[in-house]
This record gives C-alpha cells, structure tokens and sequence, in this order.
C-alpha cells in the first residue's frame, strides 16, 4: 500500500457468503488505524480488497502465476506491488506513471500487458479492487478448512522501465485512430497515416 504512492484508498469489505459489501474512502493512516477493525471483520468472513481512490498511474492484473510476474518483469513492467492471493496465484499492481491516467487509458494499457501471459486467466482489472494483505482469502480453502492469508511478496513501489516508452506509443496510437474517425465524420476516408 505504502509503495503505490497514492494517500487516498476505496477500502471494500465482501461478505463471502452473501456477497454484502461496505465501501469505505479513506486516506492511507485512516487504513493503517483500521488494521484491528478490518481484521475483525475478515476473522467474521469479510474479505479486504483496496483500490487507489480516484484517478492514478497504477493498474492491475489479476490471475498471474509467478512465471507472468517474471515476464512483466522481462518486459521491462515490473510490478510496484505483488500480492499472493491464494499459493501459486498473484495480483501485481504496476505503475504506468507517477502522474494520474484516465481510467479508459489505464484499462486499454492493462489489457494489453496481459497479452500473451499465461493460458491461466491472466486478466488485467482497470478499475477494480485488488486484495490487500495480511488478511485471509475467504473465497479459498485449503485441506483443513482454513482460508489461506493473501501474502505481500514485492513492494518495491516503482515506476515500470518500459512505462514511458509504451505510454508515449499507445497515446500517439489513440491520437492517430481519432484523427482517423475525425476524418471519416467530416466524409472523407483517409484511413491510418503511417
């Protein structure tokens, strides 16, 4: 949470066995004050998800195995944040930018960093909240009957290498799609200039 370089969360607790839900906006020391109710809660079959409030830089990825993790990292995308949310499954937040994205950016900018990962369900997450750790996963058990704990396994909170470079690429891609539509609505079909 720290290493995302946000101050304002949506903090979402889910009833995992009826699906209710409470939502709460706070700042990051009003999270870090409600550690014991938040625990309470997830002890009573509550799962703890978090998201940055508002607009940011960071998207997420859900249903990564650690092999998709190392890829980002290949890529040049390593994650700001990973988190074990059951063994052998990972959410991994990246950070894009330091400055804040629209969420249309952001969600077309996730889908396509999950290209090519994995035939697991690897899926990118644009505006959705991701687990936050050290609370139990209520939606997983393991032999036993007990919920496994979502880990924080990286959390070194820094911009992806490769982010700039892609992010320059992908808005002068969107900018030459709209000049494109642009064209066609005044009746002319120019196509994409190259």
């Amino acid at each position: 949470m720290t290493a995302m370089g946000v101050d304002r969360f949506v903090v979402t607790l889910v009833d995992a066995k009826q699906g209710k839900q409470e939502e709460r906006r706070w700042r990051k020391a009003e999270v870090l004050n409600s550690m014991a109710w938040l625990k309470r809660m997830n002890a009573r079959g509550y799962d703890v998800w978090i998201r940055p409030d508002g607009e940011h830089g960071l998207v997420l990825l859900g249903g990564l195995k650690k092999r998709d993790v190392q890829t980002l990292r290949e890529r040049g995308f390593a994650p700001a944040t990973v988190v074990e949310t059951a063994r052998e499954q990972y959410q991994a937040w990246v950070k894009l930018s330091q400055d804040a994205l629209a969420e249309s950016l952001r969600g077309r900018a996730a889908e396509v960093l999950v290209q090519g990962l994995g035939r697991h369900g690897a899926n990118a997450i644009s505006r959705a909240d991701g687990r936050l750790a050290g609370f139990t996963n209520q939606q997983v058990q393991r032999m036993g009957g007990r919920h496994p704990y979502v880990l924080l396994t990286e959390d070194q909170g820094k911009l992806a290498p490769a982010a700039p470079t892609y992010l320059d690429r992908f808005q002068h891609e969107q900018a030459r799609v709209l000049a494109v539509y642009r064209d066609r609505s005044h009746g002319e079909w120019r196509g994409p200039q190259r």
